[in-house]
């Protein structure tokens, strides 16, 4: 986050365990707005943990969040009109067209309307479900069940967006799409975290980036600053995860014989 910039999103000091199972350790960090910021981590490395203590859905044992200058423990219903979230799986209600569920979205949010029907449209034409959107989503691929979700979590134009695997099942049309809004999103200032392990294609999106690993935020900040951290100039983001997670390469001969 660049100095002086506002924290959409400020983690500090946030830990939260199962039982016995600890899944973060005081983890702290800041997202900016106007700031893409990448989320890494392998499976069970935390990211969900934070996003549901970030949306709301559960609380840190120790540490604070704020989200758009909102406590989402004390507020999450005043945190969530200020969050746009997208999670992993594309939860939809099969009966219902996309249409309807921008609809009922923006209703949530207190959108008049009128106002509701023209972005559900222009949504939906620029993703280029205009052809299906009066159908319901039992009949959608996955690709297009990706769209209409991605298109829930914009239609209330949030000020914040945390994205969990957002192109996971986008065509690559699809993907150029979701490119397309991001800069949109970074030109309307909008703070957005994109969690993902698919680290290739975080890497061209992103601002700067955190590396969770088994409950600890590693490193963040961009990847000229984690290179350096990592001892290695001129390592792609991919590399320099595995460099600070400490993954080593494995010999693969010999594992079928």
């Amino acid at each position: 986050m660049s100095e002086g910039a506002p924290a959409a999103i400020q983690v500090e000091g946030v830990e939260k365990s199962y039982g016995s199972l600890v899944a973060l350790r005081s983890v702290s960090l800041q997202v900016g707005a106007g700031e893409t910021f990448g989320l890494l981590g392998l499976n069970g490395a935390g990211k969900s943990t934070l996003s549901k203590i970030l949306i709301g859905l559960l609380r840190a044992d120790r540490g604070r969040v704020s989200v758009a200058g909102v406590d989402p423990a004390k507020e999450p219903v005043r945190a969530r009109e200020k969050l746009g979230y997208l999670p992993e799986e594309s939860v939809l209600y099969d009966e219902l067209t996309a249409t309807e569920h921008l609809l009922t979205v923006a209703a949530l949010r207190g959108m008049a309307p009128d106002v509701a029907r023209a972005r559900a449209d222009r949504l939906l034409e620029f993703l280029d479900l205009a052809h299906a959107k009066d159908r319901a989503c039992a009949g959608y691929s996955r690709g297009m069940r990706r769209k209409t979700a991605i298109a829930c979590a914009l239609v209330g134009d949030p000020e914040v967006l945390l994205l969990d695997e957002p192109t996971d099942g986008l065509d690559p049309d699809g993907v150029r799409r979701f490119d397309e809004i991001l800069s949109e999103l970074k030109r309307r200032a909008r703070a957005v975290v994109i969690a993902s392990h698919i680290l290739p294609l975080v890497e061209k999106r992103c601002d700067r980036f955190g590396i969770l690993d088994r409950g600890s935020l590693l490193a963040q900040g961009t990847l000229s600053e984690l290179r350096e951290k990592a001892g290695d100039p001129g390592a792609d983001l991919e590399r320099v995860f595995l460099l600070l997670t400490k993954r080593e390469a494995k010999d693969a001969r010999d594992l079928l014989a």
